[in-house]
Parts: C-alpha cells; sequence; structure tokens
C-alpha cells in the first residue's frame, strides 16, 4: 500500500518520527525516577492542581470532550450530568486518595482497595477497569476510524466490495 496513493513513505517518516521522538522524550522525562514512588507520586513534589489536571486529562478523552456537548446541542441537557458526576468523582478521590498518597502508605488506588478491603476486591476492581476500558477503548478506536476513513477513503477496492461482503 506504501507509494500507491494512500499511506507514501513521507507518511511513515512522520509516524516514526513521532514514535521515536515520542519514545526519547519519556526516557528524558524519566530519567531520575528511580523507585515507583517517583513513577506513582512524583516523591509527593507535585502541586495539587497538577494533579487535578492529570486526573481530569487521564479521565476525559477527547471524543467525551467533543461528543458530551454535541450530544447536549441536539438532545437537552441530561448528558451534562457526566460533567457534574466527573466533579463530584474528582471531590471524591481527592478527600479519599490524596491524603494517602501524600503520606506516602498508598501508591495507587489499588492499594488502597488491598489495604482496606482485601486482595479479592483489589482483583475484581482491576478486572473490572481492564474490561471496561477495553470497551471504551474499542468505542475510541471506530470513533476515531470514521474520519480517517473519510479522509483516506476505502482500503478495499470497489471491484472487491459485493453486496454480500457488506452484510
Amino acid at each position: 500500500m506504501i507509494g500507491t496513493g494512500g499511506f507514501t513513505w513521507i507518511d511513515v517518516v512522520v509516524l516514526l518520527a513521532y514514535l521515536v521522538g515520542t519514545t526519547l522524550l519519556g526516557v528524558w522525562l524519566g530519567r531520575s525516577q528511580t523507585s515507583s514512588r517517583d513513577y506513582f507520586v512524583a516523591n509527593q513534589a507535585v502541586p495539587w492542581w497538577a494533579i487535578l489536571f492529570s486526573v481530569v486529562a487521564t479521565e476525559t478523552s477527547a471524543l467525551t470532550f467533543i461528543s458530551i456537548p454535541g450530544l447536549a446541542y441536539l438532545t437537552d441537557l441530561s448528558f451534562l450530568q457526566i460533567a457534574l458526576g466527573y466533579l463530584l468523582g474528582r471531590i471524591v478521590i481527592a478527600y479519599t486518595l490524596l491524603p494517602r498518597y501524600y503520606e506516602g502508605e498508598l501508591m495507587t488506588a489499588y492499594a488502597l482497595l488491598e489495604r482496606r478491603f482485601g486482595t479479592p476486591v483489589r482483583r475484581f476492581a482491576s478486572v473490572v477497569f481492564m474490561v471496561t476500558r477495553a470497551f471504551g477503548d474499542s468505542v475510541r478506536v471506530f470513533a476515531t476510524a470514521i474520519p480517517i476513513a473519510l479522509i483516506i477513503g476505502p482500503v478495499i477496492p470497489a471491484e472487491y466490495v459485493t453486496p454480500a461482503s457488506i452484510l
């Protein structure tokens, strides 16, 4: 497919430069991390507002950022309850987890679940997170594929597409 009008060699070079560049940036920024404490809580050197932005950036995808106002515009404002839920969730997380992170006794939310409720609850929460994350990621990949397909056009030549192959 490379060089046939679709994904060209310059696209490959740009993609590889991006992947190598982001990897090198991550290695350079993480060069001072020597323990899990450095990785998870930045050795308690991060201010509260940076943690807030990190939580917001982690839980809010571009799809959410774009789709919720669009749905509110097309229907009613009931979808904006998600934003209120995010706000409430952040307050609960800040109240329950951040003090323990700063005390240095916990590194992750799963460590809190294990300490408070035991290993089975931690494992269950991990599995639930991974399954729901897989579903959410599949929706995000599908939503991203729609504009990409509109931009690059069909990948399968039209002569190979039959009504039976679509169904």
